[in-house]
């Protein structure tokens, strides 16, 4: 007795927004599992707060894998590891930008602001 079987295997890399911006933003797993729990997640998905905890380690992991790709958004772009549609390449670098954006304005914005209080 001979069946068919179709299967459809893709590896496409899901980037969850919430948890991206959340890693981002410095949240440890613990600290965005009971952000987004506050945020309703468990409700929209009927997800246990285990899931939901396993979920977010495992975005972050991806995060961090990803990382070196941020700095650079050409090797995002090129590299072959992580199959992300260009839409989603393109949120992940803007928010990336964002970050940095942020982070020099605050660093060169404090040595600008000490420096000129310590002329006059």
């Amino acid at each position: 007795m001979a069946t068919d079987l179709d299967v459809f295997v893709g590896n496409t890399t899901r980037i969850d927004e919430e948890a991206y911006q959340l890693w981002l933003d410095g949240y440890s797993v613990l600290d965005a599992v009971s952000i987004r729990i506050k945020n309703g997640i468990l409700e929209q998905t009927g997800a246990t707060s285990d899931v939901l905890e396993g979920d977010t380690m495992d975005h972050y992991r991806t995060f961090q894998m990803l990382e070196r790709f941020l700095h650079s958004p050409p090797k995002l772009v090129n590299q072959l590891i992580f199959q992300i549609p260009p839409y989603v390449q393109a949120m992940l670098i803007e928010n990336e930008k964002s970050l940095w954006s942020l982070y020099l304005w605050q660093v060169f914005g404090q040595v600008v602001y000490q420096m000129r209080h310590s002329v006059q």
